[in-house]
């Protein structure tokens, strides 16, 4: 045989080694058990010891709103609601009774949740105890072949889900519901929202309810997820016992699809509203669907298909940094929808004025992608960073919690794609990575964004002096954008190096540690305040703090917002003297390492970093650049004065933004630092050398206060800290000056407010509580933590069940330190309107009683089990200690006090609750706000869209 016959042959063989490679099958975690009941319920089951002590359960149903038919519209959703009002072994009332016994929340640790394609129920149980994981199991198993579905419930519940309804309104939510009405027209998706539909809720009969229930809660629907610190032995068997009985009553019917079509021709739509501020601008395409990846190869298109989107969105992003973008946010997507149909789309946000030019812009950016493909360069960047990604799932998947496995399960149960492992994946990543080509990336974006059939949307404010264009304006400047000609992306060379000079280390000349809690504290030469705890109980995980005192609380009303802009800044854009925003992203890429920054505190800037020990010192190489040299982008402030006054353009028209600013006002006195946000001409007057000379001023003199905690050893910590913060210029150890900006010159309530708000939205908000406790006061704080598990638990029981007036409230007790007497005890809700006094009147009536009797003596013991339940798990978390420590000196908070934590709460009399509750409960500091619509005139009704425009 000749060399270049030889050649051919092992090229032919090498090929079908690949091809036979890439079909082979996605494995499945072999750690995840699996079975099927007789009948057919599956379940899954993973051992997984975090949190320790502790089982999470979940049951999914392959149903949801698309299974309705017309008569149905909103009951797989109130079916979900229907699962709590009455089983089997809980007539109503008692489900939730039942769990509060044992320390659970409702909410937080039995819920559920409703899509179009599945509904889901969750319990996440304190205990392995197999007593209670029988009941759990019980409950579950009730939840989708039990429930009673009375019709008394049912009746009582329609007001509940009204107001869910009424709750989720707001400009966005119009306008993605009436774009999914025009843009899916003719499908069952777009007449299929889980909400449903008012007439429905209101109306539907008890037999809808139960056609819906038996017809799509049979068991070969049904899956059982169970993730926790437990063997499955002793477990399957109360699986079998609990779900394996049931039969179905009712015939199958075909399962229901989204009923997508893949687009035929060039569409274009206007959506307008009179409460949206911001504009986006989306082009979409449906092509038809793909089977659920499963194979090696389906699993290699899906990457390939990723690699390409994530270099686009990278040069969409560096546009606006560079400051060369008409539009503020963008985003390039390739993805299965529903499983019924292949979405590609792009989509731009920005002003409403520049609609065209966002227009252009995103399609010239695809264009270029789908013309000239994709570059070496970048291809090398995307494989760093998706390894890297990968590779930090394998080494945090040990400690990951069960909760995000468990939905992580349901995830890929929905998506009919096998669970993986962390290991597997990464496996999977390396091979499919080294193997992609940079002209396969062209030919897949091209395959996706070369169509003629896109859907162009726009969307935007309708309101005086704003233009809205005409559909067919849309569609002519869409076509002539795509028929432009684009050049080749271009690369220039860029720094590789965050720092040119190693900064030299200070020094600690104080340093204690408690032995107990093995927390270091120490003080740096430079002024420095230092806390430091190792901690493995999550792996390969880091956290760190680093607050700037001042900030906000030094502003005033010629220059709010200036802190917000610095720390968007540092959060969005970090850049320095040598170093634009987009060479610090290349720098970065590929790190498992994120530095962000906020303004936690109203009287701190932070700046945080969390991600893998191995890649810590990168991190605070950056923070030590920025905190030397760092410098506010033009292209900064532009976008986040667009944010700020499109912000506050919506968020006015929310009567839950207006009755939390009229709260603000209220327990301030009007001081303009109390402002949700700033005003639009305190933000369209900031200057760019203004903010940067705040900066400045904070970086080299504010008081700085750093807690790490996570798996670095206290040597490593400390050393890293003292070469890259401790070398900061010499600052005061303490923010005494801050002192007089703390007090408040506030008068006497009772602080009364009923605000009427510019809205077309039919909803209230109402807040109602008093000024509570020092924060300081660790008895007295414990004490309202203990009545603010009790009075939710009430206010649930009176306000939502009883009266259904509402979809949500709690009462909570909430510390502030920046400003003196402003922490708060409190319950809010949104409502309708015209019930908004009544809410108002239950909850402050609730309130009073409370200060009179207190608990009883079961309403405490459960109060004590959840508090306890969630220190056992929270205490746990990197994330608990770094917030105990990051302003521990600042704030002046007591390591001595956080060791009786746990213990304290179980101390508590009922007496001494009712005490505490009391003592703050007076007219003098109780505050009552009530925001509502202005006028019902031109109110929405329920059901009907806003403001979508004609051609």
């Amino acid at each position: 045989m000749s060399k270049s016959k030889l050649a051919a042959a092992c090229a032919l063989l090498s090929g079908l080694f690949v091809a036979s490679a890439f079909a082979e099958p996605l494995p499945s975690d072999p750690r995840i058990k699996t079975g099927k009941l007789d009948n057919g319920v599956k379940w899954m089951f993973f051992q997984h010891a975090n949190p320790p002590g502790r089982m999470a359960l979940m049951v999914h149903v392959d149903a949801g709103s698309l299974d309705e038919t017309d008569a149905q519209r909103g009951l797989a959703h109130f079916m979900e609601h229907m699962a709590f009002n009455g089983t089997e072994h809980f007539p109503p009332g008692e489900l939730i009774k039942y769990f509060e016994s044992i320390g659970m929340e409702f909410g937080n640790d039995l819920n559920a949740f409703t899509s179009f394609d599945q509904t889901a129920y969750m319990l996440f149980v304190p205990t392995t105890d197999e007593a209670q994981l029988d009941k759990a199991l019980m409950t579950l198993s009730d939840y989708v072949f039990r429930a009673s579905l009375l019709k008394d419930e049912i009746d009582k519940e329609r007001g509940v889900i009204l107001e869910e309804w009424r709750s989720g309104k707001n400009a966005e939510e119009r306008v993605w519901e009436e774009s999914i009405k025009k843009v899916y027209d003719g499908t069952r998706l777009a007449v299929r929202i889980p909400i449903g539909i008012p007439d429905v809720i209101k109306g539907a009969p008890q037999s809808q309810f139960v056609d819906f229930y038996r017809t799509w809660y049979r068991p070969e629907n049904v899956t059982v997820m169970l993730v926790g610190d437990a063997s499955p032995e002793p477990i399957i068997p109360l699986v079998e016992k609990w779900f394996g009985q049931y039969k179905s009553e009712l015939p199958a019917r075909e399962p229901k699809t989204a009923e997508l079509n893949p687009f035929t021709a060039q569409r274009a739509f206007v959506i307008t509203d009179k409460e949206l501020a911001g504009c986006e601008v989306e082009m979409t395409n449906v092509t038809a669907k793909r089977p659920p990846t499963t194979t090696v190869e389906q699993a290699r298109t899906d990457t390939v298909e990723r690699v390409a989107t994530w270099i686009v969105n990278r040069r969409l992003e560096e546009k606006v940094q560079k400051g060369e973008a008409a539009y503020r946010d963008a985003r390039v997507r390739i993805s299965s929808f529903l499983n019924d149909g292949m979405m590609a789309s792009a989509s731009v946000e920005g002003e409403p004025d520049q609609w065209q030019k966002m227009l252009d812009q995103v399609i010239i950016e695809v264009s270029r992608a789908r013309e000239h493909g994709f570059t070496q360069r970048e291809l090398d960047l995307a494989k760093k960073e998706l390894t890297a990604d990968a590779e930090r799932a394998v080494q945090t998947e040990p400690t990951r919690n069960a909760r995000s496995f468990l939905f992580s399960m349901n995830r890929s149960l929905a998506d009919k794609e096998p669970v993986m492992s962390a290991q597997q994946r990464l496996d999977l990543t390396r091979s499919l990575l080294d193997t992609i080509k940079v002209a396969e990336l062209n030919d897949a974006f091209a395959k996706h964004f070369g169509a003629d059939t896109f859907t162009f949307l726009v969307t935007m404010p309708e309101k005086e002096g704003v233009t809205v264009p005409k559909e067919d304006e849309v569609l002519a400047a869409a076509r002539a954008a795509l028929a432009r000609k684009t050049e080749a992306p271009t690369e220039e060379a860029a720094p590789t190096e965050l720092l040119t000079k190693e900064p030299g280390p200070g020094s600690a000349v104080e340093t204690t540690v408690d032995k107990d809690l093995d927390i270091a504290s120490a003080w740096l030469a430079n002024g420095v305040r230092v806390h430091h705890r190792f901690m493995d109980y999550k792996k390969d995980q880091v956290l760190v703090s680093i607050e700037l005192a001042g900030g906000r609380i030094e502003e005033s009303a010629n220059n709010l917002g200036i802190t917000s802009f610095v720390a968007w800044c540092l959060d969005h854009q970090p850049a320095t003297g040598r170093l634009s925003s987009t060479n610090v992203r290349d720098i970065m890429t590929g790190t498992n390492i994120n530095v962000g920054a906020g303004s936690r505190s109203s009287d701190s800037l932070s700046i945080s970093v969390s991600g893998s020990p191995k890649d810590l010192e990168k991190g605070l190489r950056l923070v030590y650049a920025l905190l030397t040299e760092g410098k506010l982008e033009e292209s900064g402030l532009k976008k986040w004065q667009q944010e700020q006054v499109q912000q506050l353009g919506m968020f006015s028209r929310y009567p839950e933004f207006q009755a939390a600013e009229a709260l603000g006002k209220a327990i301030s006195n009007g001081d303009p630092r109390f402002r949700r946000l700033p005003s639009k001409e305190s933000v369209e007057s900031l200057t760019l050398d203004e903010a940067q000379k705040w900066f400045d001023r904070l970086r080299r003199e504010a008081p700085i206060e750093v807690a790490i905690v996570g798996e670095v050893p206290r040597d490593d910590a400390m050393g890293l800290i003292q070469k890259y913060v401790g070398s900061l210029p010499k600052r005061e150890r303490s923010a005494s000056y801050l002192t007089p900006l703390r007090k408040l010159n506030r008068g006497d309530g009772p602080f009364i407010e009923h605000v009427e708000v510019d809205t077309v939205t039919p909803k209230a908000m109402v807040i109602g509580g008093f000024l509570s406790a020092d924060p300081s006061n660790d008895y007295e704080r414990r004490a309202l933590d203990l009545a603010s598990e009790t009075l939710s638990s009430r206010l649930i029981k009176r306000i939502r069940e009883d009266l259904s007036l509402v979809y949500s409230t709690r009462a909570a007790s909430v510390p502030r330190y920046a400003y003196q007497d402003t922490s708060m005890f409190l319950s809010q809700a949104r409502c309708d309107p015209e019930k908004a006094d009544t809410v108002i009147e239950e909850m402050q009536k609730a309130f009073a009683d409370y200060a009179k009797s207190g608990p009883t003596a079961v309403e405490l013991e459960n109060a004590k089990k959840q508090i306890d339940n969630n220190l056992e798990e929270n205490m746990r978390e990197p994330s608990y200690w770094l917030r105990v420590l990051n302003d521990l000196t600042y704030h002046g908070k007591s390591l001595d006090e956080e060791k009786k934590e746990a213990e304290a709460y179980k101390t508590y009399t009922a007496k001494q609750v009712a005490e505490v509750f009391a003592k703050y409960y007076k007219p003098e500091r109780e505050f009552s706000i009530v925001a509502v619509p202005a006028s019902t005139a031109g109110e929405t009704q329920p059901g009907q869209p806003v403001g979508a425009s004609s051609k």
